[in-house]
Formats: C-alpha cells, sequence, structure tokens
C-alpha cells in the first residue's frame, strides 16, 4: 500500500497517482507517472515504486531527448555559420579588399 508520505510529484510539480504497467516485460509492477501523460505539456516523469531507495529511474521521454537533439543541431548550425562568417570577413582583412 502506497502511503500518503511516499506520493510522488512530477516535474510539473503535480502529485503523481500510482499506476500499474500493462508491458509483457512488467506486468502489474507500479510505478509513479506524471498524471499529464496523455496530454500536451506533460513532463514525463516516471519512477518504479518497486525501486524507491535502490535504483531511481527519472526517464526523459523520448520526444524530449529528440528536442534537445534538434536544438543542439541548430546551435552547431549556427556555431558553424558564424564561424564562417568571420572567416570570411578576416579574408577579406587580410586581402584589403
Amino acid at each position: 500500500m502506497i502511503q500518503e508520505e511516499d506520493r510522488r510529484k512530477c516535474w510539473c510539480e503535480d502529485l503523481c497517482p500510482v499506476f500499474v504497467s500493462r508491458t509483457p516485460e512488467n506486468p502489474g509492477k507500479k510505478f509513479w507517472g506524471c498524471p499529464n501523460y496523455m496530454g500536451e505539456g506533460g513532463c514525463g516523469f516516471f519512477r518504479w515504486v518497486d525501486d524507491e531507495g535502490i535504483q531511481k529511474q527519472d526517464m526523459m521521454p523520448q520526444s524530449n531527448r529528440i528536442t534537445e537533439q534538434r536544438q543542439m543541431m541548430a546551435l552547431m548550425q549556427m556555431v558553424v555559420v558564424l564561424l564562417g562568417a568571420i572567416l570570411f570577413i578576416l579574408v577579406l582583412v587580410l586581402c584589403k579588399i
């Protein structure tokens, strides 16, 4: 039985209900999850109840990882463009054109 003091808050700061896994890999295993997981804006918080105190699993949802990767790629592209512009200006200055 989950005690009130064992309740967890997700990264949305909402109290997480306890869900029961229905997957073949973890049938019947209890976990805390973000109550907004079905709607937009959920944080993707996830933690197994059984692992509390042994191994904490804060799993970032796949969509957040993809978003972070896209943001990193956009930042890297901006850096490459900026470095190219600086190099071009240096060449112009050195050639006195």
